[in-house]
């Protein structure tokens, strides 16, 4: 996913404080995350410096945190980690730039949700004529493909928090 050498760096000191600086409306991000978890175990892709896992580990749940930052990697393409209720990615799934693998991505973060997918993505704007910075390279319609309709969809921001119930699980 992150191919220059110092983005760990450039991640750890972005969001050393959450997305305070970086998001215009972080309390309406976490409130729309809150709302949107069901009870138990979650697996935060990107977790960055772990702003949202440490929210979430206050709010009860028990969190495991992949990231470059903290050292806990996962090829989410191609690695399972486990069943968790909660399978939960903020502002990073949009940045996979090979379809195929955004794709697989997001196929495997479904088979290992056993209750709820939760994404907060950057969607393109409806204004403009081509989609070719990665940020926009993903429509609601291709997260579709894979996990069907959201169950809600939350604009916060420059991000979109879409919410699904995983379909034949609890």
């Amino acid at each position: 996913m992150f191919i220059k050498p110092n983005m760990k760096r450039h991640w750890a000191r972005k969001y050393s404080d959450g997305f305070l600086g970086h998001e215009p409306d972080s309390t309406m991000v976490e409130a729309a995350l809150k709302q949107a978890l069901v009870p138990g175990s979650v697996l935060e892709i990107g977790a960055g410096a772990g702003h949202f896992s440490e929210l979430m580990r206050e709010w009860g749940y028990e969190v495991t945190a992949t990231d470059l930052v903290v050292g806990n990697t996962l090829d989410i393409a191609k690695e399972r980690l486990g069943d968790f209720d909660n399978v939960v990615a903020m502002g990073v799934i949009h940045h996979i730039l090979d379809h195929d693998k955004f794709l697989a991505a997001i196929a495997n973060i479904k088979a290992m949700a056993q209750k709820r997918v939760i994404l907060a993505v950057k969607l393109p704007s409806v204004h403009l004529k081509k989609r070719t910075r990665h940020a926009n390279r993903y429509s609601v319609l291709d997260y579709i493909d894979v996990l069907g309709n959201p169950v809600t969809v939350t604009a916060c921001g420059y991000l979109s928090l879409l919410e699904w119930k995983v379909q034949g699980k609890k």
